[in-house]
């Protein structure tokens, strides 16, 4: 009896088709229709109906190599991997903290998307304290702690919280996420205050190249000595670090071999330690590719000279010499005869150094691969012609020339030193020996005029009138060649005969000013005693039939490339070319021989009226190739080694 009454409530075993609603068979043929229609070679629709619960979704099997790179577009700060600190690696046309939530909501779509978002997320970390759009405006009256009593009350730190929040996130699952971040950057002030919450952050962070930290544990600040042993403990691939004056100790410690064996970038500023010591210390470096040093009084030429008793000084790609007066041409071209050194040396950068400009032809002799070089020095005296004359600047490799020379502060202003130093770098490029050079950055705002052969225009209170025949200017027309020891001439040959005078072939005169012979596009950047007053000229190479292409002086405010900068976060070369007010725009028509001038249709922001033109078409067209900013290179091999 038990077991018959049990058969009435036994569940029915019909197929479960049978319960199928219309409208879900008819979902089901349009599901099919559409997968037949976009995978033709894959008949097999029901395997893949099983496979994704009968959503139609391709994009969702994408391998993660893709999914990554495309992610990499929509939030492009993750991908940075520059030593460089948070406010100089910050894009200025984008917003990161938006480009963030983008991310973030992509990765929220599926898991495999949240894997690779995850991945891409935590790979380069960065924290910003604003939005850099129009979302702060409403975001900043929200954040504001208001009461009865105060109705407009302060805002919250959101940077700090922001770092709280990271700390927790991190924390909570360091195997997985805390394993994944290679660089972390914030901002100045929060490095700054909150140091407690850099430490428990840092400390689940094993594979940390880079990491921005306070100024003081740089030098050994008895403040920040529990996060510097924090992070020597538990960030061992550390990749750049800084010494200031006062952590001899610290950096004499890397001689051991124990701590940062992997540091690929090293600042030294105002070190005071025996130069054996030091020598010791950078032999033990051996990924050691970028050096910097500031300021630092031991450092002289037999610090680069061979000893048999030392270790040699390391190969380097970049090396930056800053106020070291007893660096000189001689032992920095003893440390150049070595074949690795050559080898190695792409971006050389000399300020206030004991290297004159009268003895750098000596140096980029022995550097065959050299792509960069800086030089910026205050002279007192004039160019050093007395002695014979002085071989041009050859190199060819060199690509971008930083040669930035002011006379001193003690000198008269009306002494016109620096005119020499210019007529010899004028020289050398006439003489052809940097082929590959296509940036120039001088302080000389008549520099493209020498270059272009062409007299500097007459200043605004002339009212047009021409400038006397003796004049200095005028000279440059008549004369031949480029001569350092003259300040406003080109030599000392006979006056030029006129372009019209059929006897001037027979009689040998230069039919004009001489003209460069280019191989590339060579853009020269100028800027005088103001900062804000700088200008550009771009110089195309000789057509087919022996005359110049046209050349275009001005700026652009949009571009986003320009100036090429070093990768490695070491040197600001940057700095004050980046201003926006005062900026001349022109143009000029070279390969006649006499230069027009005229002003550009449409042209807004000329500043100082010196306008310029080529023909009508060329004139209209905005000015598209950049101004000096901070940027980047631009492939692996010829772009700077910061990125």
């Amino acid at each position: 009896m038990k077991f018959t009454a049990m058969k009435f409530f036994r569940r029915s075993k019909k197929s479960s088709q049978q319960f199928k609603s219309p409208k879900n068979s008819t979902q089901d043929e349009l599901e099919r229709d559409r997968y037949r229609l976009y995978n033709p070679h894959q008949p097999d629709y029901h395997g893949y109906a099983a496979q994704r619960n009968g959503v139609f979704a391709p994009w969702l099997e994408l391998p993660p190599p893709i999914l990554e790179r495309v992610f990499s577009f929509v939030c492009p700060h993750c991908c940075d991997e520059s030593y460089e600190t948070c406010e100089q690696s910050a894009r200025e046309d984008a917003c990161m903290l938006c480009d963030l939530r983008d991310l973030s909501h992509a990765g929220q779509v599926c898991k495999r998307w949240r894997k690779a978002a995850i991945k891409l997320m935590y790979h380069s970390i960065r924290i910003d304290s604003v939005h850099y759009c129009e979302r702060e405006i409403d975001l900043s009256e929200k954040r504001k702690r208001r009461s009865r009593f105060d109705r407009n009350g302060l805002p919250e730190d959101t940077a700090s919280a922001r770092l709280h929040l990271l700390c927790r996130s991190l924390r909570e699952d360091p195997t997985r996420l805390g394993a994944i971040v290679q660089y972390f950057k914030t901002p100045y002030m929060l490095r700054e205050s909150s140091t407690p919450a850099l430490a428990r952050t840092i400390a689940v962070l094993p594979n940390l190249r880079y990491v921005d930290l306070p100024e003081g544990l740089f030098s050994d600040d008895p403040a920040y000595h529990t996060l510097k042993l924090e992070v020597q403990a538990r960030c061992p691939n550390l990749r750049k670090m800084t010494y200031h004056s006062g952590s001899e100790r610290s950096l004499e410690a890397l001689s051991r071999g124990g701590i940062w064996p992997n540091l690929e970038v090293l600042e030294l500023a105002g070190i005071n330690m025996d130069p054996a010591a030091l020598r010791h210390v950078l032999a033990m470096l051996q990924n050691l590719r970028a050096l910097k040093i500031s300021d630092c009084r031991i450092i002289d030429d037999d610090m680069f000279k061979y000893n048999d008793m030392l270790p040699a000084f390391p190969a380097l790609e970049e090396l930056i010499l800053m106020d070291t007066l007893r660096v000189t041409s001689d032992g920095f071209v003893a440390y150049l005869s070595r074949a690795d050194t050559q080898k190695q040396l792409k971006v050389l950068s000399l300020s206030n150094t004991g290297i004159q400009p009268s003895t750098l032809y000596d140096v980029l002799a022995h550097a065959p691969n050299l792509t960069t070089l800086s030089i910026t020095e205050q002279v007192d005296s004039a160019f050093p012609s007395h002695s014979g004359p002085i071989p041009p600047l050859t190199n060819w490799s060199l690509q971008t020339l930083r040669f930035e020379i002011t006379a001193s502060p003690t000198t008269s202003p009306y002494a016109s030193i620096t005119s020499g130093y210019y007529n010899y770098l004028a020289s050398s490029l006439f003489a052809g020996g940097l082929p590959r050079l296509s940036a120039v950055y001088v302080r000389d705002q008549d520099f493209p005029d020498t270059l272009l052969g062409l007299p500097p225009p007459a200043p605004g209170f002339a009212g047009g009138q021409q400038r006397p025949s003796s004049s200095s200017s005028a000279g440059m027309f008549g004369n031949g060649g480029l001569s350092p020891s003259n300040t406003g001439t080109f030599g000392n040959a006979p006056p030029r005969f006129s372009s019209n005078n059929p006897f001037a072939a027979a009689l040998g005169a230069p039919r004009g000013p001489p003209m460069l012979s280019l191989n590339q596009t060579l853009e020269v950047f100028t800027k005088g005693e103001d900062d804000l007053d700088w200008g550009s000229i771009r110089m195309d190479p000789f057509d087919a039939y022996g005359g110049a292409s046209n050349g275009r002086r001005g700026r652009s405010g949009s571009s986003s490339s320009g100036r090429p900068l070093s990768s490695y976060g070491l040197a600001d070369l940057g700095s004050g070319w980046q201003a926006g007010g005062g900026a001349r725009k022109s143009a000029v028509v070279q390969g006649t021989g006499t230069g027009s001038f005229l002003a550009v249709p449409g042209a807004t922001g000329s500043g100082h009226g010196r306008s310029r033109s080529t023909a009508s078409s060329h004139a209209a067209k905005e000015d598209l190739w950049p101004r000096p900013s901070s940027s980047y290179g631009a492939k692996k091999g010829d772009r700077d080694l910061w990125r």
